[in-house]
């Protein structure tokens, strides 16, 4: 999962310029070769470069990032049960991707929304929630931007995993999303936000590999998420990221950059105030919970932060 990889399998380096990846290309494309593209809900022709080439591929996604999520859920639930001012029974998930979350929430007696920016893994998690054979009175995932995002029917509870939230880089971008949040939540909301802070020292994140494999049935993948610098000045986390699929002996790779939000404590403390959340609790990825001393840095690893609204 993306949060382990974050906290666990990253590279740094103080210098992009100290590390260049070349990328020999292959023969086969996902756009021309209808036996790769077969039961992926994916459009071939998608490109909008205002999304990331790997989110148009769900299916993969999906397995690169899998996670303990009945644990998670378990966590949360508890999390709901001890700040939550009433019964949490409609939860809402920003950037809910290919819907892991979703399609196992209505076990627990949650109705469950999800919405994404992108309208591949909006597709993929529709069908993900069909075969699961979960109706719309249980689940739904919806087409929608988490920036601006609001709901006129509330919600009791909310969260937000794998640093999805880093994509919202301006102070603009980020303040208007918790906004739409708390107005999207009953008053005594709880909004849970998974996110890693800046590290102290840059070297505490440099790791031996950031390189990890899955393998499937019918394809293997080989994936890189390595976060290379800061850019202090503008408050961004430069990451690069590198995929080689093999699916049935068909082979594409995937090379892109992606900036992120580079997270300082009390800076994000500042955005909840003036959007009408507080911080409740913080927990590690074990969920146990950060003491009230310990300085909040990049050093703990991703951590979930419990926000409650308070008007």
């Amino acid at each position: 999962m993306i949060n382990d990889i974050e906290k666990n399998n990253i590279r740094y380096v103080q210098n992009p310029n100290d590390q260049q990846i070349n990328i020999t290309p292959q023969k086969n494309d996902f756009a021309s070769d209808k036996r790769i593209l077969e039961n992926l809900t994916i459009d071939p022709k998608l490109n909008d470069n205002s999304l990331h080439k790997f989110y148009n591929y769900p299916k993969y996604y999906d397995k690169a990032f899998t996670r303990d999520v009945k644990s998670d859920i378990s966590f949360f639930k508890k999390c709901f049960q001890q700040y939550s001012d009433k019964e949490v029974k409609r939860v809402l998930e920003p950037a809910c991707g290919p819907g892991m979350f979703l399609e196992i929430l209505p076990e627990y007696g949650y109705f469950a929304l999800g919405y994404d920016l992108n309208p591949a893994m909006v597709e993929y998690a529709k069908e993900k929630l069909k075969r699961s054979g979960l109706t719309a009175n249980q689940a739904d995932v919806i087409e929608g931007n988490m920036e601006f995002m609001k709901f006129d029917e509330k919600f009791d509870a909310a969260f937000i995993c794998i640093n999805s939230l880093g994509y919202l880089k301006s102070e603009e971008e980020i303040s208007s999303h918790f906004k739409a949040m708390a107005e999207s939540l009953k008053a005594g909301g709880i909004y849970i936000v998974e996110i890693s802070c800046k590290c102290d020292d840059i070297k505490n994140e440099k790791k031996i590999d950031d390189t990890w494999y899955v393998k499937e049935e019918n394809f293997d993948l080989e994936l890189t998420w390595a976060i290379n610098w800061y850019d202090l000045e503008q408050r961004i986390r430069h990451v690069d990221f590198h995929m080689i699929i093999n699916d049935n002996g068909y082979k594409t790779e995937v090379e892109e950059a992606h900036e992120l939000r580079l997270w300082i404590f009390d800076e994000f403390k500042q955005f909840l105030k003036s959007s009408g959340f507080e911080i409740v609790g913080i927990y590690n990825q074990n969920y146990e919970k950060i003491a009230e001393n310990i300085p909040i840095t990049g050093e703990l690893g991703a951590l979930f932060f419990i926000l409650k609204k308070i008007c």
